[in-house]
């Protein structure tokens, strides 16, 4: 993967920025899939996507509660592709996707049951100070989801390492770790059979 693809990864901008949030949308799914088994929400869950790219995991969120399912994203295309994907449910006020960074989240403490980050954290800021963050905004008893496509033992980890400044990669006991020093008090790792993927479920 060349730099330029990965920086669109982490914020898709310009013409091509659409094409990369459509790639993201059709290669991410077993990740998806996988965290979807993985995961409990209830029907009365309010939830928020956090770096919610096309709004593909929005879309499956909603689905699965009768609550509200909001997206954020720091990309004003990402922001723009899941309000286009997820329009219904935004014009019945079900759904608002935000613009903003995850690191200063424009929300109220203990607003969701549950946050989920797909397929984003490689390239968070302060990752446990963001942790935190993540925190604030989740109910107590609420969830965390961590979904990635390495458990840090990925064979092209390095080789996105390398390229990448500011790109990081973590492994299950790494995430454990961070999640409970950011005030998290259980922390259930999964990882898919013959595979990389990675679940990882904090709750608060």
């Amino acid at each position: 993967m060349d730099t330029e693809k990965i920086t669109q990864c982490m914020k898709p901008h310009g013409e091509e920025g659409i094409q990369t949030i459509e790639n993201m949308n059709e290669n991410h799914k077993d990740i998806s899939e996988f965290a979807f088994e993985c995961v409990k929400v209830n029907n009365n869950d309010k939830i928020l996507d956090i770096g919610c790219g096309g709004g593909v995991n929005i879309e499956k969120f909603l689905k699965l509660t009768e609550n509200n399912v909001n997206g954020l994203d720091y990309s004003e295309i990402s922001v723009a592709e899941s309000i286009k994907r997820n329009k219904t449910a935004v014009e019945e006020k079900r759904c608002e996707v935000i613009l903003a960074d995850v690191s200063d989240m424009p929300i109220d403490d203990e607003t969701y049951d549950l946050v989920s980050a797909f397929e984003t954290i490689y390239f968070w800021p302060d990752i446990e100070n963001t942790f935190k963050e993540v925190a604030r905004i989740i109910k107590d008893n609420g969830q965390f989801m961590i979904a990635q496509g390495t458990n840090g033992n990925h064979p092209d980890d390095e080789k996105w390492l390398k390229t990448v400044e500011g790109m990081s990669v973590y492994t299950a006991p790494q995430l454990e770790e961070y999640l409970l020093n950011a005030g998290f008090s259980n922390v259930k790792s999964y990882k898919k059979e013959n595979d990389y993927i990675l679940v990882v479920i904090a709750k608060k």
